[in-house]
């Protein structure tokens, strides 16, 4: 788990370049980032528990649904459903529900459709944080599984 110093830290050591956003009052889901940002801007992590593990998914927040099937083909496993909150806290280090783009050590499927945006707004892992980085940038530091539809 990183805090807002190391993540900092590691996005220059990495060559990244981002803005950080402070909030007055701390964004508690990936959807209240839409009061801030356009909502095609904004991604969500999302915990997933496959038959090999856990997995995150950054999809965009306006995302309501995730289709298993495609998943389970792209991943070629299944996709038991959503992790439990309590098991990603244990894995992550994080609430689930502030699960930041970067740091997490997690391996991730992407949204494909976030690739067509110069950059994204996520989560640092702190709610009172919003960062704004390149989709590639994304992919580049989490180790990827695959992209979704």
């Amino acid at each position: 788990m990183m805090n807002l110093k190391q993540l900092k830290e590691y996005l220059a050591e990495n060559k990244v370049v981002f803005e950080l956003q402070e909030h007055e009052e701390p964004l508690t889901r990936a959807k209240d980032a839409a009061k801030y940002f356009d909502a095609e801007l904004v991604a969500a992590v999302y915990v997933i528990n496959t038959e090999r593990g856990l997995a995150a998914m950054v999809v965009n927040a306006g995302r309501d649904s995730m289709d298993t099937e495609s998943i389970n083909y792209v991943l070629g496993y299944k996709v038991k459903g959503m992790a439990d909150p309590k098991i990603v806290k244990q894995a992550t280090g994080y609430e689930a529900r502030f699960l930041p783009l970067i740091g997490h050590g997690l391996p991730i499927l992407f949204d494909k459709g976030m690739t067509i945006h110069d950059y994204i707004y996520g989560s640092t892992g702190d709610p009172r944080y919003t960062i704004k980085l390149r989709p590639e940038d994304v992919i580049r530091l989490n180790n990827m599984l695959a992209f979704v539809e």
